[in-house]
């Protein structure tokens, strides 16, 4: 009798466990089709500016940032007012670097400097 509780208990705890295993793994997930924000914050940056914010990336997953040259080509391209709105999100979000990604505080470190 007590080697059936062990075992359904057992059995109970590996069903539990394996659930919750499952569904961590596919929140964290990059093979979506989409961007991997870090906070609500940095979802609402790329948002506001989705009109420019994805020349930056090599791709729509904005997982990769174009090169140093390519970056200050479409940064320079871009009109006063877009470079202005670029410049004053990456000054948010650098005051709160730990609610952002790394690549976002990549391409910011590089607006900074233009």
């Amino acid at each position: 009798m007590t080697f059936k509780i062990i075992t359904a208990t057992a059995l109970a705890i590996g069903l539990a466990a394996g659930g919750a295993l499952a569904q961590t793994t596919s929140a964290t997930s990059k093979a979506g089709s989409g961007p991997n924000f870090k906070s609500e914050d940095e979802r609402m940056m790329y948002e506001e500016n989705a009109d420019v914010m994805g020349g930056f990336f090599t791709d729509d997953t904005m997982a990769e940032i174009r090169s140093d040259d390519e970056v200050k080509e479409i940064f320079a391209a871009l009109g006063k007012e877009d470079r202005d709105e670029i410049k004053a999100a990456c000054e948010r979000a650098m005051e709160s670097r730990g609610s952002y990604g790394t690549v976002t505080v990549a391409l910011c470190d590089q607006v900074d400097t233009m």
